[in-house]
């Protein structure tokens, strides 16, 4: 695509007011305004109050430099970032980010190899900075003062044309970023904007650049990607641009290894979503449990057949399968202790007599494991009626559990004490 010469949208055009910004967002803006700087509210935040949705977030973009923008705030302002350097900004115990305008210039303190952009901190003025940007709908810029909206790459016709494409050339943007691909497809799948047919062939074409991705940000954008409130899309679009193969190899061969495993994914995916548009707490520990489940369910069964019990056998399988993942993605150790607990107790709910049920109802993942459980009722007859009996005990009085627990045990009967005389 060609980018465009600026075009200014007023209030009339685009029906977002000053009122829909956060009031600290337009607090920060306003002092670097005061201090002679511009500021603007820039990209996401723009994009979905043009789609009618609520951002979460405010990024603000302006002329100042990190240095700058740090001497205006001083201790409310933290300087971070060695790949692209800003600032986060401290008002009224809310951060935001605000980023300098980032610049066309060959020289200075940019590093790329093969492409790939490394470090990036050479700044420049607002129409390089949206050009710099990766979609054409975020190369948009509101200005508090005059209640405009500010757009020099088209994006704003793309948005109302339900349109994703890229500023520049696909093929180029990809190999600069290839996180950019996850993010397509997250818009998508949450916003509705549909990519173009050259943004699908050249994630078709790039698809195994994602493996150079370092394997931490990887984990944080598949977290964004799976709760944006529409997973079971996206995961239809990872799966059909063949990305889910490289973040997942092994595990994506178990999953369509048998069809229990693909109805699993999909109803987890299903649920997450639903959970989401409840406004219910979602936690990545489920997600990934259900991704990994049939590698780990695989290596298991291998395990106990060379002698292992089912429970030390799903110990070691767990093991395996986070050595396994760590090549291609960084799953934090406390996902990985979460993911743990929510294998292990699907072998101790086949416990429903004795204390283990009780220690079992008492377990801080017991919820979550008993999800799992749940979205395992396909797999047999039996695992179904496992879940039946633990929705049921749930809804007990603990005398009741007992008895359903302990259904031989009679009530003592103690000797009557003899009075003393």
């Amino acid at each position: 695509m060609t980018i465009s010469n600026l075009q200014t949208y007023n209030q009339s055009q685009h029906g977002i007011s000053c009122e829909d910004i956060f009031p600290s967002a337009r607090a920060i803006m306003t002092k670097l305004l005061d201090h002679n700087y511009k500021a603007y509210i820039v990209g996401g935040a723009v994009r979905d109050l043009l789609l009618g949705q609520h951002p979460k977030d405010f990024d603000i973009a302006t002329d100042a430099t990190p240095e700058q923008i740090k001497n205006i705030f001083q201790n409310k302002c933290r300087l971070i970032g060695r790949r692209f350097r800003l600032a986060h900004v401290y008002h009224n115990r809310e951060m935001y980010e605000v980023a300098t305008f980032r610049g066309v210039a060959q020289e200075g303190d940019r590093v790329i190899n093969k492409g790939h952009i490394l470090r990036d901190n050479v700044f420049g003025e607002i129409d390089q900075d949206a050009i710099r940007r990766d979609f054409t709908c975020n190369a948009l810029y509101f200005d508090i003062e005059n209640n405009n909206v500010l757009d020099f790459c088209g994006g704003f016709d793309d948005i109302n044309k339900n349109k994703l494409q890229f500023i520049g050339e696909a093929p180029k943007r990809i190999v600069e970023d290839p996180v950019r691909m996850i993010r397509a497809i997250r818009f998508q799948a949450k916003l509705g904007l549909i990519m173009t047919d050259d943004l699908c062939q050249a994630i078709q074409n790039y698809h195994n650049t994602i493996e150079t991705v370092s394997v931490a940000r990887l984990f944080d954008e598949l977290v964004k990607l799976f709760h944006c409130g529409n997973a079971f899309k996206a995961f239809e679009l990872m799966n059909e641009l063949n990305l889910f193969k490289h973040i997942f190899p092994q595990a994506i061969k178990a999953i369509n290894g048998h069809k229990n495993n693909v109805t699993l994914i999909h109803n987890a995916l299903k649920s997450t979503d639903s959970r989401i548009k409840q406004n219910k707490s979602v936690t990545p520990i489920f997600l990934f449990a259900c991704f990994l489940w049939p590698l780990a369910l695989e290596k298991s069964k291998k395990l106990q057949q060379k002698g292992s019990n089912q429970y030390e056998a799903m110990n070691k399988a767990a093991n395996e399968v986070f050595a396994i993942s760590r090549k291609q993605l960084a799953i934090p150790k406390i996902i990985q202790i979460g993911i743990r607990n929510i294998w292990l107790l699907q072998n101790r709910f086949n416990f429903t007599r004795g204390k283990k049920v009780f220690f079992t109802l008492d377990h801080q993942r017991f919820r979550a494991a008993y999800d799992f459980l749940l979205l395992r009722k396909h797999e047999s007859i039996e695992i179904k009626e496992l879940g039946d009996w633990w929705t049921n005990i749930q809804t007990l009085s603990k005398n009741k559990q007992r008895d359903m627990v302990f259904p031989n045990k009679k009530p003592s009967k103690k000797p009557p004490k003899k009075k003393a005389h």
